[in-house]
């Protein structure tokens, strides 16, 4: 009984370190930036990429 004793306790620190995470209060929504290019170079060629989050 020792061994899942100490397993339960494990078990529940693991539990409650998740929980206190999950209580932190989320930070706020941010404004969608929308599309957006970066520059790209493959070798003497430049380019722009575009990119969408």
């Amino acid at each position: 009984m020792g061994e899942l004793e100490e397993y339960n306790e494990e078990e529940k620190a693991q539990v409650e370190g998740c929980t206190k995470h999950l209580e932190q209060e989320l930070p706020p929504k941010q404004k969608d930036p929308g599309t957006f290019t970066v520059p790209v170079y493959f070798g003497s060629v430049q380019g722009r990429a575009l990119c969408d989050l």
